[in-house]
């Protein structure tokens, strides 16, 4: 069995924010779910996988946020024009018959990595497509990453697989999950385990969210 993940969040702002703003005539922005609408069905078309799901961030703050408060205090807020196609998006994905997931007080990172834990227990093959390179550490041989990127409205895919990872780091994936929490990252303004007390490990996005997974609706 293969099971295809979306990074819901993740592709659709790679989408919005690489294509021109698109508008209906009543004046509805639908740059974003077009791009994302597109990325699907060329990630559909490479991998075609036996199940879907689509993961998404719910806006409550989650675990992290409760740990540390300047968690993703840098972050500016979700463009306007972008914050009206999510719901839009979920919607219509719903509409069409695919499952959406999200979990309150985990983000979609943390579902990409629970989904892709109990594939390799199940010996499933897990595929995982998203705009964000943290994921790269989940690369098994039972999961490979798709790095989506929308460049001149069109949808780029970059393969990501053992051969990949250890071709490109000159180290194995596994070696990404400890570097990067251990020293923390900006774009989340987290200042890793090292930085507040040390640790015999850092956490790995591959361990699984401690709630049921719901789906949205």
């Amino acid at each position: 069995m293969k099971l295809l993940v979306l990074d819901g969040n993740s592709i659709l702002n790679r989408a919005f924010f690489g294509i021109k703003l698109l508008t209906t005539k009543e004046g509805d922005f639908t740059n974003g779910i077009y791009g994302f609408l597109t990325m699907f069905k060329k990630l559909w078309d490479e991998t075609q996988p036996d199940a879907v799901a689509i993961a998404f961030d719910r806006k409550a703050p989650t675990f992290r946020h409760q740990k540390y408060a300047g968690y993703k205090a840098n972050r500016k807020g979700m463009p306007e024009e972008l914050a009206q196609q999510l719901p839009v998006l979920q919607q219509l994905l719903t509409d069409l018959g695919y499952q959406i997931v999200s979990c309150e007080g985990w983000e979609a990172d943390d579902i990409l990595g629970t989904l892709s834990a109990q594939c390799e227990r199940e010996g499933a093959q897990c595929v995982i497509a998203t705009g964000d390179r943290d994921s790269l550490q989940l690369v098994s041989p039972a999961t490979t990453v798709r790095l989506a990127t929308t460049k001149f409205g069109q949808p780029q895919v970059t393969l990501y697989d053992e051969a990949k990872i250890q071709g490109t780091t000159a180290s194995p994936p596994a070696s990404s999950s400890t570097s990067r929490p251990s020293r923390g990252t900006a774009p989340t303004a987290s200042p890793g385990w090292r930085a507040s007390a040390p640790r015999g490990r850092g956490s790995s996005s591959r361990s699984s969210a401690a709630c049921s997974i719901s789906t949205t609706t």
